[in-house]
C-alpha cells in the first residue's frame, strides 16, 4: 500500500516543528536593550543622476540607474536606557554597485556616527528614531582596463577612477522585533540629505566627466541585529 508523503510532511511541520520553534521563541528570555549591537542589512535608496548621465552620454557610455542598494553595516553601544551611539556604513562597493557600459561601475559609500533613541512596547517590539551626519564618497571607475607593452611583450591590468565627496545627513524611523535574546529583525524608513556636485577629481590631470548626483531621496532598510 502506498502512502502520500505530502500529508505526512505537512502534519510533521504543523504538529512538531512549528510548535517547537514557537516554544523556543516564547520561552527564550528577551533583553530588549542590548548593551552592544551589530546590524547587518540591505537598503534601497533613490538618486537623481540626470546631469551625470548626460555627461556619460557625451562619452558614449550608458546611463546609470536611479536606484542604489547599499549593504548596511552598523555597530552601536547603549549609553543610556533609551539612547544608543554608534557607527554606520552604507556601501555598494562590493556587489551592489551601479553599472555603466564597458565595465564602468559607480560604487557609493556613506559613513557616519549615529545617535538613536528608542522605546519598547508589547515586550518584543521596539520603535527607534535615529539621525546620522555622514560623509559620502562616490567613484566612477573601471577595474578591468588592460595595458599592453609591445616592446616587452607584457600585458597587465590597471584601474582608472574619478571620485567625488560630500557631506550629508541621514535620519530614520524603525521598528525592531526581538526573536531571541541575542537576535532581532528590523525595518526602517528614512531620508538621506546629500548631493554630489559636478566637480569630479582624477588622481592625475583632469577628467571629461562632470555632472552632479542628487542623493536627497527616501531610503528604506531591512536588517538583522545581533546583540549582547
Amino acid at each position: 500500500m502506498m502512502f502520500s508523503r505530502e500529508p505526512f510532511i505537512y502534519r510533521f511541520l504543523r504538529n512538531i516543528i512549528i510548535p517547537i520553534l514557537l516554544g523556543i521563541i516564547l520561552v527564550t528570555p528577551i533583553y530588549s536593550q542590548y548593551k552592544f549591537s551589530y546590524r547587518l542589512g540591505l537598503g534601497l535608496g533613490f538618486t537623481k543622476p540626470t546631469k551625470f548621465n548626460e555627461s556619460l552620454s557625451e562619452q558614449e557610455l550608458s546611463s546609470i540607474g536611479s536606484m542604489w542598494f547599499p549593504i548596511n553595516y552598523d555597530f552601536s553601544v547603549n549609553v543610556y536606557p533609551s539612547i544608543r551611539l554608534g557607527y554606520k556604513k552604507l556601501s555598494t562597493s562590493l556587489i551592489t554597485y551601479n553599472r555603466s557600459s564597458e565595465n564602468y561601475i559607480l560604487p557609493i559609500i556613506f559613513r557616519g556616527l549615529t545617535i538613536e533613541s528608542f522605546f519598547t512596547f508589547k515586550k518584543r517590539f521596539e520603535a527607534n528614531f535615529g539621525i546620522a551626519p555622514m560623509y559620502g564618497n562616490v567613484k566612477f571607475m573601471n577595474k578591468k582596463l588592460t595595458v599592453n607593452d609591445e616592446t616587452l611583450g607584457v600585458e597587465s591590468s590597471t584601474t582608472s577612477e574619478i571620485s567625488n565627496g560630500t557631506l550629508g545627513l541621514f535620519n530614520w524611523i524603525g521598528v525592531r522585533m526581538y526573536i531571541l535574546s541575542f537576535m532581532s529583525v528590523e525595518g526602517s524608513a528614512g531620508y538621506i540629505y546629500a548631493k554630489f556636485d559636478d566637480k569630479w577629481k582624477a588622481k592625475k590631470g583632469s577628467t571629461s566627466i562632470s555632472g552632479g548626483i542628487n542623493m536627497s531621496k527616501p531610503f528604506f532598510r531591512i536588517a538583522t541585529v545581533i546583540g549582547w
